[in-house]
């Protein structure tokens, strides 16, 4: 049994009109190459995290489609919110909407706490700044100051049911932890100093790939885990 990741499936399984494959050579025939390469590693007794950009859909039920070909490959699947999941709502209407469909393999993470594998996960979606000094005075200091909120709030609960840290812990966000100007984010600061033990995240493609940060920072294992990045191929977490 083990833990995986694979963010930025970037599915539109029912409106093929947004394929990336449209704009990325790179992503020719992804929804193909992520099936194989997820059959090729993960078994049904894993644990796989999708730390946002699930879905094109703009609403829920139309990404039926799209979460019916994510239950349908091996293992429980823990999904995070990203910037272009538009579809998300509350987790009551979600957790109703799968119950409804029977994707019973699927569990949403939004500031509080699963357990997978002797590890206790949170996460949510963060947010990209180009500088530090950007955000004063920016449209998005409300959506930056609510994040940060909830970055806050996933400590706390990790914290509350594990006070002592007797087991790893693990948070979901979907932006990187580096600005534009490869400097380390607040948020990422906030999650290596509250001894996170491995932070996912994804949100980077193509050229972008090189502001990613993969490695040690203040004693929290940061990995990128979007789906081009990693060949398509969920990467082994623990």
């Amino acid at each position: 049994m083990a833990i995986y990741a694979l963010a930025d499936l970037h599915l539109c399984l029912s409106n093929p009109d947004k394929s990336m494959a449209l704009c990325w050579s790179s992503w020719t025939d992804y929804v193909g190459k992520i099936k194989a390469n997820w059959e090729s590693v993960v078994t049904g007794e894993d644990t796989v995290l999708i730390a946002g950009d699930i879905s094109w859909a703009t609403y829920i039920d139309k990404a039926e489609e799209d979460f019916r070909f994510i239950s349908g490959l091996p293992g429980r699947k823990l999904l995070s919110r990203g910037n272009h999941d538009y579809w998300w709502t509350t987790m009551r209407k979600m957790e109703e909407f799968f119950a409804s469909k029977g994707f019973d393999n699927l569990e949403f993470v939004r500031t509080n706490v699963l357990e997978a594998e002797g590890c206790l996960i949170t996460g949510t979606r963060g947010w990209m700044i180009e500088t530090k000094e950007s955000i004063e005075g920016s449209d998005n200091r409300k959506i930056y100051e609510r994040e940060k909120l909830r970055i806050k709030m996933c400590i706390d609960v990790l914290n509350e049911a594990d006070p002592d840290h007797e087991k790893k812990h693990i948070l979901m966000i979907h932006y990187p932890p580096l600005t534009a100007k490869m400097d380390f984010t607040e948020f990422a600061e906030m999650i290596s100093s509250a001894g996170i033990d491995i932070c996912v995240y994804g949100h980077l493609h193509g050229k972008s790939h090189k502001k990613a940060f993969e490695g040690d920072f203040g004693g929290t294992r940061f990995i990128c885990t979007s789906a081009d990045y990693v060949g398509f191929k969920p990467v082994r977490v623990l």
